[in-house]
C-alpha cells in the first residue's frame, strides 16, 4: 500500500509587485492575468490536481482584500479548504512563512504567488520524500540567470552552490520559486521580521547541505511575472499553448468580429468583444473582455486587459493596457508602453515606452518619453536633435521644447514615468 505524504501548501501572495507597476499599482500581484485569467486561479487550479495537499493557505498582505473578494465569488466551489493567513507587516517571503508555522505540518509546499507554470507540483513533493534535505527546491534553466537565485548542484541533486542574482552566474540553472520545507527550518527565521527565504535562510541550509533540487522536466514552461516584459512573455507561452490545441486564434462566444477583420494569429479575443470593421490584429495579441475596438485600428504583439476602448485608426504596438483604459482617435501607443487601469489618452497623441499611471488623463505631450540613451543624460539641453526612436520631427521638437521648461525628476527617468 502506497502512504501519500499529507501536506499543507502555502502561497506567499503578499508582495507588493513594484516592478510590475503601473498595473500592480490597483491589484494584487497574484492577481495579474494571463488570457484574462488570474495567476493565482492557475495556481489554485494544479494544486486541486494534488492529492497530497489537503489545505491551502494564502499568507496575504498588500490588497488582500481583492484576493479575499476574488476566492468568495469566484473559487467559491473550490473542493479544498483555503485558509487566509494575514501578514501585520510586509515580511518579505521569509518572515511570511514564518507567520503560517502554526497551521503547517511536518513538510509543506511553497508556491511564490508570482510564478506562471504548467511544473506538476507531485514531482516535487515525490523528490522530497526520496532525499534525506530539509528543503527541495524545483529549478529550471533559464536564459538571463543574473536576475534570480543562481545554484549548483551534484549527481545525486544536492545543492552545493546557490547566489542570490550574481553579476557573474556560475550556471543558468535558477531557483523557480517552488519548495517543499520541513518546519524545522522556521525554526531560524525570527518572527515579526523582515526577511527573504532565498537571500538569508535558502543559503544558510545550502552551506549546511540540508538543500536537494529537482529540475522541471523538458517542456516545463516557466515565467517569473515580476515586469511587463515578462507579463508579455506569459502571453506569449499561453498563445503557443492555445495554437497547439485550438488553433492559431480563438473568438468567445458573444463577441462580435466583422469578416472583413484581419487577424493573424495567435490572438485570444475573450467574450463580449466588439471588432469594427477594417481592424487589423495582428500576432500575439490578447483582447480582453468587453473591449471596444473601433473602424481601422491596428493592434500588433499587445495584450488588452479588458472593458477598453480603442478609437478609431488608433495603432497599439508591444502595449500593455490595463483595465478600462480609452485611448483616443489617430493614437499611436509603442515601445512596450504600459497603461494603468481608466487612464484616457486623449486624441492624435504618440505614447513611445512609458508607463502611465492609472486613471491619468493624458491631454498633450507633457509625457517624458523613453529615449535608448543613458538615463543620467536625459536633461534639458542634451537631448540628440534627431529622435533615436524615429518620432516624426514636429512631435519630438514638442517634447524637447516641454522638457525643457519642465526636466523630469530623478524618480521619472528610472520609471519612465508618463505623469
Amino acid at each position: 500500500m502506497v502512504t501519500v505524504m499529507i501536506m499543507k501548501a502555502v502561497i506567499l501572495a503578499g508582495g507588493f509587485g513594484t516592478r510590475l507597476r503601473p498595473l500592480s499599482s490597483t491589484r494584487p500581484k497574484p492577481m495579474i492575468p494571463v488570457l484574462g485569467k488570474p495567476n493565482l486561479q492557475y495556481i489554485l487550479e494544479a494544486l486541486q490536481k494534488v492529492p497530497e495537499v489537503d489545505e491551502v493557505i494564502l499568507s496575504v498582505h498588500y490588497m488582500r482584500g481583492e484576493i479575499r473578494e476574488f476566492i468568495e465569488e469566484k473559487m467559491a466551489d473550490y473542493p479544498k479548504e483555503i485558509r487566509f493567513v494575514n501578514d501585520p507587516m510586509p515580511l518579505e517571503t521569509g518572515g511570511a512563512l514564518k507567520n503560517v508555522e502554526d497551521y503547517i505540518g511536518e513538510d509543506f509546499l511553497v508556491i511564490y504567488g508570482d510564478v506562471f507554470t504548467n511544473f506538476e507540483y507531485r514531482e516535487l513533493i515525490k523528490a522530497h520524500k526520496e532525499n534525506d534535505g530539509l528543503i527541495t527546491v524545483a529549478v529550471t534553466k533559464v536564459y538571463d540567470p543574473e536576475r534570480f537565485g543562481v545554484l549548483e548542484m551534484d549527481g545525486n541533486g544536492k545543492v552545493v552552490h546557490f547566489e542570490e542574482k550574481p553579476k557573474r552566474p556560475k550556471s543558468n540553472l535558477v531557483d523557480a520559486g517552488i519548495y517543499v520545507v520541513n518546519k524545522k527550518v522556521l525554526d531560524e527565521i525570527p518572527r515579526g521580521k523582515e526577511i527573504y527565504f532565498e537571500r538569508e535562510i535558502l543559503p544558510r541550509f545550502v552551506e549546511r547541505g540540508e538543500v536537494y533540487a529537482h529540475r522541471m522536466p523538458k517542456g516545463t514552461y516557466w515565467v517569473d511575472l515580476g515586469t511587463p516584459e515578462d507579463f508579455f512573455y506569459a502571453h506569449q507561452i499561453a498563445l503557443d499553448e492555445m495554437a497547439k490545441e485550438n488553433g492559431y486564434f480563438h473568438i468567445a462566444e458573444g463577441s462580435d468580429v466583422p469578416e472583413d477583420v484581419e487577424i493573424q494569429g495567435p490572438v485570444y479575443i475573450d467574450e463580449g468583444v466588439k471588432i469594427g470593421h477594417g481592424v487589423k490584429i495582428k500576432a500575439y495579441s490578447y483582447i480582453g473582455p468587453n473591449t471596444i475596438i473601433e473602424d481601422r485600428a491596428y493592434i500588433k504583439r499587445s495584450i488588452l486587459i479588458g472593458s477598453d476602448i480603442i478609437r478609431e485608426r488608433a495603432e497599439l504596438k508591444d502595449t500593455i493596457l490595463g483595465e478600462g483604459v480609452v485611448v483616443g482617435r489617430d493614437v499611436i501607443v509603442k515601445e512596450n508602453a504600459v497603461i494603468g487601469d481608466y487612464a484616457k489618452i486623449y486624441d492624435g497623441l504618440v505614447i513611445y515606452g512609458a508607463k502611465v499611471l492609472p486613471w491619468k488623463k493624458v491631454e498633450e505631450y507633457e509625457a517624458f518619453i523613453k529615449i535608448k540613451l543613458d538615463p543620467t543624460k536625459v536633461r534639458p539641453g542634451q537631448y540628440p536633435d534627431r529622435c533615436p526612436l524615429g518620432l516624426p520631427e514636429c512631435i519630438y521638437k514638442k517634447f524637447r521644447a516641454i522638457a525643457g521648461e519642465k526636466p523630469p525628476c530623478d524618480e521619472c527617468i528610472e520609471n519612465q514615468w508618463l505623469f
